[in-house]
């Protein structure tokens, strides 16, 4: 079975770009998760630039990077746009906004990862805390068990 890197590899080989056999990829996409909101800034500003430097005298509707940065920034959301890209490199940089942009603009007021991680590990611990507390000592008799739990509300 083919791995989505080696897809990627093949797909990349059409263009003329290689990827190194080492390149970190699934680091770097979970980096992304970290500070959604600053890396989805930082994220339309390069691609912006990137996508102008590509398109500008071959696209007649990106005349400034203004332009460049509305493709790219709905390339990242609803990807609905007047703009479109015509040279190889542009399509490039819109496939790759389109496969990271839904699930990262999606998390960007989120906050950062390792907060929600913590909190939610917090969470876990305290509830197999509470299933530890509950549960009969080796060898207790079932007549002493407690009742069982009230459903909690959600919030």
């Amino acid at each position: 079975m083919i791995t989505w890197k080696e897809q990627l590899s093949q797909g990349l080989g059409a263009f003329g770009i290689r990827l190194p056999d080492n390149l970190p990829i699934d680091q770097w996409a979970a980096q992304l998760g970290d500070s959604p909101a600053r890396n989805t800034a930082a994220l339309v500003a390069m691609s912006s630039l990137l996508f102008y430097a590509a398109e500008r005298d071959h696209n007649p509707k990106v005349n400034d990077v203004f332009d460049a940065s509305i493709y790219c920034s709905t390339c990242l959301s609803v990807g609905y746009g007047d703009i479109f890209a015509k040279t190889p490199l542009g399509k490039l940089i819109g496939t790759a906004l389109m496969t990271i942009g839904p699930a990262l603009s999606g998390s960007m007021m989120d906050g950062p990862r390792d907060e929600q991680q913590q909190h939610l590990q917090e969470q876990m611990l305290t509830t197999l805390r509470q299933i530890l507390e509950r549960l009969p000592a080796p060898g207790a008799d079932e007549s002493t068990l407690p009742a069982p739990l009230p459903p909690e509300a959600p919030g």
